[in-house]
């Protein structure tokens, strides 16, 4: 909601377009124009908006680059899965005064995101889609303060969308899965420990027998069965992997 907020409450300012305007030679060092950074940008909430967001683009090779590299930047669906990993494998230690360790490893991830982007899409406009930059003209709007309520509505929109999401299809999957991981249940005996009955019953369950029928197709990555479920399930939505 904070950044749904931040992002439109820029755009009805009319910063977006002079921000444009200020990245207009970075970009150019990609092959981009300004306009791309808006979508870039707005692919940090959600990449579905971003990729919208390049409908502004006038050229259709910009326009297939921006749709290509705007999913490589980090949008909010993968905070929770950078918060577990983070959690479990970097110490929560104190690099100098309140700034910690995981914080500066969750903003190298971010930057590391936006990088990944721009350097993609200038190997893109090499090779793949080369072509010659437009020349960038835009009508900047005036300065003005949005009423309170547009901004509002616009954040609710977005913000509806995505507990619609969350709800339906996370939710669904999330059912689906605990139910394929938990039957059929495995009979416990007296003689066998808590981890050694859930090991068991996470080999016999539906799920498990699954993710070792896809365990050879995985084994060449280096992941086990355990994670090749997880896998298959975040094809419907990120946030399962969880």
């Amino acid at each position: 909601v904070v950044l749904f907020s931040m992002l439109y409450l820029l755009e009805d300012l009319g910063y977006m377009a002079r921000a444009a305007f200020v990245v207009d030679r970075l970009m150019g060092r990609v092959g981009l124009e300004g306009r791309a950074f808006v979508a870039l940008l707005s692919s940090y909430a959600c990449a579905v908006p971003g990729i919208m967001a390049t409908r502004t683009l006038p050229s259709p090779r910009d326009r297939l680059v921006t749709i290509l590299v705007a999913p490589l930047m980090t949008c909010s669906a993968r905070l929770p899965v950078y918060a577990l990993l983070i959690g479990a494998f970097v110490p929560a230690t104190t690099v100098w005064g309140p700034i910690g360790l995981q914080g500066l490893v969750l903003l190298g991830l971010y930057a590391l995101g936006g990088f990944a982007a721009l350097a993609t899409a200038a190997i893109l406009k090499k090779t793949v889609l080369p072509g010659e930059a437009l020349p960038f003209t835009m009508e900047l709007p005036s300065y003005r303060l949005p009423p309170v309520r547009l901004v509002a509505s616009q954040v609710w929109g977005s913000a509806w969308a995505f507990l619609k999401r969350a709800g339906t299809i996370i939710l669904l999957v999330s059912m689906v899965l605990w139910a394929l991981l938990t039957f059929p249940r495995l009979d416990r005996t007296a003689e066998i420990g808590d981890t050694e009955y859930a090991r068991a019953s996470l080999e016999q369950s539906v799920a498990g027998r699954m993710g070792h029928a896809i365990e050879p197709l995985i084994t060449p990555l280096g992941f086990d069965w355990k994670i090749g479920v997880g896998l298959v399930a975040s094809l419907a939505a990120r946030e399962v992997i969880v």
